[in-house]
């Protein structure tokens, strides 16, 4: 009886861990000789579980954003966020830890969230105006008091990680001014002033202080 159960034990976890490719695999893994392994590909050493690789650093995986239902059963339920995100407006946030992430880290560890780095509602400056506030307060509250925003340059224009233009802004007075370095297509909340006011910076730097990021969803 043991002797069966140790099978289909074997069984199911083969069957759960096996890939062709690493399409096959949940996020932060890769396929290695048929099997899901995690993907440590650029963190040395590599990470312990149950951190995750966002290279070159080990972070805390995302909060999973499940829903169940009893086979057969169709149920109408008001939206929800995911566990531990923040509902504001018709989306939902989350905040990372206090730390030093690049953008493109930045961008990874929300993409894998199904979100996108931190935009702001452009129908109307009352709108922009009270999402930033609470953006601000939602991620200074947590400890983050400079931390990247999903505005990026292309060709010469501001635009936000969902596509749409920057109408209404919060640069800091002189910026953005394309200082230092290459590539400044990116830009951060420098809270070092208190007003939450917006820098340009290079995409690949880390500054001397944290640097976090905020994700958004729609809800």
């Amino acid at each position: 009886m043991i002797a069966a159960i140790v099978v289909l034990l074997c069984l199911h976890l083969s069957t759960t861990n096996a890939c062709a490719t690493n399409n096959d695999c949940g996020i932060f893994q890769v396929c290695v000789n048929n099997v899901c392994v995690a993907n440590n590909q650029g963190c040395n050493p590599p990470c312990v579980a149950p951190q995750v690789c966002v290279a070159p650093m080990c972070v805390a995986p995302p909060p999973a954003a499940t829903t169940t239902a009893a086979p057969g059963v169709t149920t109408t339920r008001p939206r929800a966020c995911p566990p531990n995100w923040t509902p504001f407006n018709n989306n939902c946030y989350i905040a990372s830890l206090p730390g030093r992430f690049l953008f493109n880290q930045a961008s990874d560890w929300c993409t894998q969230t199904g979100s996108r780095v931190v935009w702001f509602d452009q129908s109307t400056v009352g709108n922009f105006g009270s999402e930033l506030n609470f953006v601000n307060s939602f991620a200074v509250g947590r400890g983050v008091t400079r931390y990247w925003i999903g505005v990026n340059r292309q060709f010469g224009q501001w635009v936000f990680t969902n596509g749409s233009p920057v109408i209404f802004s919060n640069w800091r007075p002189s910026q953005p001014d394309g200082c230092c370095g290459s590539n400044v297509t990116c830009a951060f909340v420098n809270y070092a002033n208190f007003l939450g006011q917006w820098d340009d910076a290079p995409c690949g730097s880390l500054f001397t202080t944290p640097q976090g990021f905020v994700c958004k969803r729609p809800l």
